[in-house]
């Protein structure tokens, strides 16, 4: 069964509108979930370590949040 309508979604030479392909990467996760759930409370807990160092923490026996985006709970 087509997901798309033959009439409708063709533009004038009879070929399927860009906008209705679909994307290379379906499963993909999304990326107001990753601002959210990964990349702000990173920056939060890095602040909160900075903030601690100027403090007179000892900056070498704190452990620091990865530089990459994992490891996360996937969103799917």
């Amino acid at each position: 069964m087509s997901n798309t309508n033959r009439a409708k979604d063709r533009d004038d030479r009879g070929r399927l509108k860009r906008n209705l392909r679909r994307p290379k990467y379906p499963m993909s996760t999304p990326g107001w979930w990753v601002r959210l759930q990964v990349n702000r409370p990173r920056r939060h807990e890095n602040r909160y370590l900075c903030h601690r160092v100027l403090r007179g923490f000892d900056p070498e026996g704190m452990t620091w949040p990865l530089g990459s985006h994992k490891p996360h709970v996937y969103y799917w």
